[in-house]
């Protein structure tokens, strides 16, 4: 019923070397083509679900799907058809018997039971299962097309299924064939693919943060863990967008927020559990600067260029040396980047130690957030007489504090969180928005001796930032006289 499995992309260079590794004498090689079918609402894709029927080799196969609760599972039921003399005409009752299935039918669809051809696949599929510590993996290369009305895409994928074992064994699996064959992995699967040509769009909309529930039963290990995998929930389908090179700047602002949010768990809760590895915070901070500077950019130009020519400023762009081409669809391929995502991957299924703790991670909390607050609040008398570097370190700890905050919030009274969070996402609108005009006034400031033109925006941004400077004491001396709620 529930099917565990990682996708990759696969380099049409490296086609051959794979279709090598999976030993082509003793590999099993099968054709599927398969017809997808949606409203026309497209309600099942609405709610990540997808009905196929498709013909493997001379059998026929319905089948549905439905997410998991991460992107390594799915919810899979098939129903088979046998070898038809025709081919058969999808029916929804052949899933009736299922109950979970039904229930998820008859709540998005409802009365609507007419489904429509939405697009079909046609997939060449080699083979080979590999047997690791009492691991069953199948390694399947899917080679073909993806085709709606006349518009079609090449599918070049690498699949890796769990048929028995674990699934932490199953994703260090894949890193050897990451590192040998260039993988990167992709959680957008064929129907999603499929479904964005039909209805002529690149990409799926950018990804946000989902709310985290906690036990009061939880370790801290066991607590941890649930964070780490709520934030590959965000990261995993935005950074897919990314290394396919169809992002626009809401998936790039979305994949910051959860490598911050990531970032944020091993600096405030590294010590919940043995099994982080004190590499990955750095690591990730490296690729949160290789996409900082396209998001501030895109801030600038989006949010603050509006304002200045509201200003009568005398020109109507940014610099040309402020446009620049990050190539960030190359970080999200590097064999690096994808053996990170797949570490971390990993943790989240990893067996659990310490799990007699749970009487401990309210204790543990509170030990982070008051650090936390303690930090913050000790720069709110002094704020505007702080030096640059510091302000902004300041800025780094609210957010870190507002993060660690809807990680545990679950735990505590709704009131006050909502009361304590409100007062701390004020200072975080007044921080943001210093933060914006300093790298605006840096944007401009770099061509104001080639074009002086730009000096209006570098003194325009100088003088909001010594009132937000202001404004932002107040803030923060607010916050220092509220309550917290742990």
């Amino acid at each position: 019923m529930v099917e565990i499995e990682l996708k990759f992309q696969l380099p049409e260079s490296k086609k051959k070397s794979v279709l090598q590794a999976l030993k082509p004498k003793t590999a099993q090689k099968i054709r599927l083509q398969a017809k997808y079918y949606d409203t026309t609402e497209r309600l099942l894709a609405q709610n990540h679900m997808a009905i196929r029927l498709r013909q493997e080799g001379d059998h026929w196969v319905q089948t549905f799907k439905a997410s998991g609760k991460n992107h390594l599972e799915r919810i899979e039921h098939e129903v088979h058809l046998g070898q038809c003399d025709v081919e058969p005409e999808l029916n929804l009752e052949l899933f009736s018997e299922n109950k979970v299935v039904k229930d998820l039918l008859d709540q998005v669809l409802g009365e609507q039971q007419q489904l429509m051809l939405q697009f079909k696949t046609d997939v060449q599929r080699t083979f080979k299962i590999f047997s690791i510590d009492e691991t069953d993996i199948e390694v399947c290369l899917d080679d073909g097309i993806v085709s709606a009305a006349e518009l079609s895409e090449k599918i070049c994928e690498v699949e890796f299924e769990l048929k028995q074992g674990s699934p932490e064994q199953l994703i260090l699996f894949t890193q050897d064939w990451v590192k040998k064959y260039q993988l990167w992995l992709d959680v957008r699967r064929k129907a999603e693919r499929g479904n964005l040509l039909s209805v002529q769009q690149k990409a799926s909309s950018a990804v946000k943060a989902k709310s985290l529930i906690l036990s009061k039963k939880d370790s801290p290990d066991a607590a941890i863990r649930k964070m780490v995998s709520n934030t590959l929930q965000q990261l995993l389908p935005n950074v897919a967008v990314i290394a396919d090179g169809v992002a626009d700047p809401e998936h790039i602002h979305q994949a910051r927020i959860a490598i911050r949010r990531m970032r944020s768990i091993f600096k405030s809760f590294k010590s919940w559990s043995e099994d982080i590895d004190p590499l990955w915070e750095p690591q990730l901070k490296q690729i949160f600067q290789a996409l900082g500077t396209t998001r501030d950019l895109d801030v600038v130009r989006d949010e603050i260029l509006p304002e200045l020519l509201k200003a009568d400023a005398p020109f109507q762009n940014l610099p040309e040396t402020a446009i620049i081409d990050e190539q960030l669809h190359l970080l999200f391929q590097k064999t690096e980047t994808m053996c990170l995502l797949l570490q971390l991957l990993a943790f989240t299924y990893h067996e659990q130690t310490n799990h007699k703790e749970s009487s401990k991670l309210k204790k543990k909390i509170e030990k982070s957030l008051n650090q936390l607050h303690q930090n913050i609040i000790h720069d709110a008398d002094h704020f505007s007489q702080l030096e640059v570097e510091v302000r902004h370190r300041t800025r780094k700890r609210c957010k870190r504090l507002r993060y660690c905050i809807e990680f545990v919030s679950s735990l505590y009274d709704g009131k006050s969180v909502k009361k304590y969070v409100k007062q701390l996402q004020a200072v975080q609108d007044k921080l943001g928005l210093y933060n914006d005009l300093h790298v605006t006034e840096q944007v401009f400031s770099q061509s104001a001796d080639q074009q002086a033109e730009y000096w209006f925006a570098v003194g325009w941004s100088k003088a909001k930032q010594q009132q937000l400077l202001h404004e932002s004491e107040q803030a923060l001396k607010k916050l220092a006289d509220i309550k917290v709620f742990w």
